[in-house]
């Protein structure tokens, strides 16, 4: 069959895909320079390029409300990551981490476990233990309680998490740390 003899429907699809800004491309990681150092940006976000392709980071902190901030963990690149959720009660100067959340991000946006967890920790006022709890009823690890400040290792790259509190909460008292990895 010709391209005369499509269906319209099939010639309006296929026009909608090459429309779409980066659709056909969405798994072409871009090659970066690898770095040892992280880079920092707004509201505690940080991220390394491990290698050409693979990115390590935080996504920048958010304040929820009731003490808590969140951060996501992330590791991957433009086709895929891992994704980690972690929340610290600043009052109590400890934090969980929740996860890990494997995305294809061809096809994202779409909502999560992660999604819902981070939803209800925004409604109300709850512990670290709850907020895990909820965690394992949406299919998701939660790690033993760590303390603000402790440094992570996600997959080989230990990372610094001292400022998400420090930013939001500093006059709480319970951040020793306020310190950006160098």
């Amino acid at each position: 069959m010709t391209a005369a003899r499509l269906p319209l429907l099939t010639v309006a699809a296929l026009a909608g895909l090459v429309a779409l800004p980066g659709a056909a491309l969405a798994c072409s990681p871009t090659l970066n320079t690898p770095s040892h150092r992280f880079v920092t940006g707004e509201a505690c976000a940080m991220s390394r390029h491990v290698d050409a392709i693979r990115t390590v980071g935080l996504s920048p902190a958010r304040d929820i409300g009731h003490g808590i901030v969140v951060q996501d963990i992330f590791d991957g690149n433009a086709c895929y990551w891992e994704a980690n959720l972690i929340v610290f009660d600043c009052a109590a100067g400890t934090a969980a981490i929740i996860g890990p959340d494997n995305r294809a991000l061809m096809d994202e946006p779409r909502r999560t476990g992660i999604d819902k967890i981070t939803d209800r920790i925004a409604a109300g006022a709850q512990s670290l233990d709850a907020i895990a709890a909820r965690a394992a009823t949406e299919g998701y690890d939660a790690a033993p309680l760590l303390h603000v400040g402790a440094r992570i290792n996600v997959n080989g790259i230990s990372m610094p998490t001292d400022c998400a509190c420090a930013l939001f909460y500093a006059a709480q008292g319970n951040n020793k740390t306020a310190g950006r990895p160098q």
